[in-house]
């Protein structure tokens, strides 16, 4: 899903010398989970005199929004640590408080009407707080979010500069990027509504925020298939007419609809109608990589957990399938760092 592909895509730029902030903006929190552990991501949201709000990013949103103490923001290193070289590696952890931020941010009040713009820019004031007190500066900020166009993934949007969509072989994913070509157009307009009428237009952040550009779409979960006489496997009929179709949604429906901005381009101009990248179905190596805190890039070091025990070690085809998808995490690294700039 996306909060694997978010990690282990973090995890190739990190091996790449990148240094990468992660903001956990999706109230399951899976990917704090993920990457501190459940023990270490639970300790997090306990409370004391010291962390009123406890160490996730419910210490920065809540006392920004409420404007009652100093928001602070927090981040950690993953449990399990990169190979020597890697880039720094950090998590804004998140917290299931955020279902509560989308009843709290007004797209009317707050947006519309340039009363609180700002309130649509948490992701970026945290990315900005964090490379202060870590002390150094991030090349990529990876925001994961909610699978629904709520006020959260709104706010992540005006907050970033790209944004990749990850599809799974179904048709709802063909329906979802023509989805995203009639909610962005709206959501520009409503921040040109918002510049114009707020009282901080001089604001360098804000006056650099709010124009993201779609910059492709990764094929996610789909399985593959060698057929007699192949040398190499493909993808099984079903998952390639969903594929096909999503490229054809892409080509012509969300290219289309994102042409109707016309204030910036907001499909980047090296974006391809094709996937980025294809990461196939997982399996159990997926919520097994999860549930021990093991990037799949180094989860064949270790055993599987009981659930998927298979004679005591991951199989020769669960190791290669390993290796062949944590590549593929590194071909969309290569896509990231060659035009995201």
């Amino acid at each position: 899903g996306k909060t694997t592909l978010t990690w282990n895509l973090s995890v190739s730029l990190s091996a790449k010398g990148k240094s990468v902030l992660l903001i956990d903006f999706d109230p399951q929190c899976n990917l704090s989970i993920a990457l501190l552990g459940e023990t270490g991501f639970s300790d997090l949201l306990k409370k004391d005199a010291n962390n009123p709000y406890g160490k996730t990013i419910r210490a920065f949103c809540q006392p920004f929004i409420q404007q009652d103490i100093l928001p602070v923001v927090h981040t950690f290193p993953p449990q399990f640590p990169m190979e020597p070289g890697s880039g720094r590696l950090d998590i804004a952890p998140g917290d299931f408080w955020l279902n509560n931020l989308s009843d709290v941010i007004s797209v009317g009040t707050d947006l519309i009407a340039g009363n609180a713009v700002n309130r649509f820019l948490i992701p970026s004031l945290i990315a900005s707080k964090a490379q202060k007190l870590n002390n150094c500066e991030y090349d990529y900020v990876l925001i994961d979010v909610p699978p629904s166009f709520n006020t959260i993934v709104r706010s992540a949007l005006y907050c970033s500069d790209y944004f990749l969509v990850p599809c799974t072989a179904d048709i709802f994913s063909a329906y979802c990027i023509g989805l995203i070509g009639e909610t962005l157009p709206k959501f520009r307009d409503d921040w040109e509504q918002g510049i114009r009428r707020t009282s901080a237009q001089n604001n360098s952040l804000i006056s650099q925020k709010g124009s993201p550009k779609f910059a492709g779409w990764v094929f996610n979960g789909f399985d593959k298939r060698k057929n007699p006489g192949q040398q190499n496997s493909s993808e099984i009929a079903a998952d390639a007419a969903h594929r096909d179709k999503i490229i054809d949604s892409v080509k012509n429906d969300l290219r289309p609809k994102l042409a109707s901005i016309k204030t910036y381009s907001a499909v980047a101009s090296f974006t391809p109608d094709t996937p980025v990248a294809k990461v196939e179905d997982l399996n159990v190596m997926a919520p097994d990589s999860i549930l021990q805190g093991v990037p799949l890039r180094y989860l064949s070091t270790v055993a599987p957990t009981r659930g998927v025990l298979a004679r005591g070690a991951w199989s020769g085809p669960q190791k290669a399938l390993m290796q062949a998808m944590s590549a593929e995490h590194d071909v969309l690294a290569d896509y990231i760092i060659q035009n995201f700039v």
